[in-house]
């Protein structure tokens, strides 16, 4: 399955630097944080990804974790190599059109040997996908939260999914 960089997600949002706040004072459990003030001259990240990219992100990421979750309640993850059914969850991502096939490629050369460092991956990319889901939520959520509803540009499609995710790749910087 996919790395979130490798398999077209995108990064956490970006994390704007605070100036330092005056006295020290530090933020109580369950209150809100103080704004971000980006500081100048510091590079900004890119913008939030549009609602058609978020949902593309969320649909991507959706299928990842379906097939990570099947994978990991396997009782032979850990215990015995799983590689091949590893490739059998890949190769429906491609036939699902969710990943490409040179990206499958790329994500099953990093599947280790060792059961035990298998379940391991499994993990870390689900945790990844998670992640990035959460992350992109939050981007799109802190640009566009009380946006009307009839303002939304609902375009994304599950059909161009991998178009929407190069989009997506190139709105992040990711590779192409």
């Amino acid at each position: 399955m996919a790395g979130v960089l490798d398999s077209g997600g995108p990064p956490p949002p970006p994390q704007q630097q605070q100036q330092p706040q005056q006295g020290g004072a530090l933020s109580a459990p369950g209150m809100a944080s103080p704004p971000m003030v980006p500081q100048q001259g510091l590079q900004q990240g890119p913008p939030a990804p549009t609602h058609g990219q978020t949902v593309a992100i969320l649909r991507h990421m959706d299928a990842i974790q379906a097939e990570l979750e099947v994978l990991i309640k396997d009782p032979a993850v850990g215990k015995s190599n799983v590689k091949s059914k590893i490739i059998d969850g890949v190769t429906k991502l491609v036939a699902n059109r969710i990943m490409t096939p040179g990206a499958a490629v790329g994500q099953l050369a990093t599947v280790p040997d060792s059961p035990f460092q298998q379940r391991k991956w499994l993990q870390q990319h689900l945790l990844q996908t998670v992640i990035a889901k959460v992350g992109a939520l939050s981007h799109h959520a802190a640009a566009f939260g009380g946006t009307p509803e009839n303002m939304i540009d609902k375009t994304s499609s599950p059909d161009d999914h991998l178009a929407d995710m190069q989009s997506v790749m190139g709105h992040y910087g990711g590779p192409r």
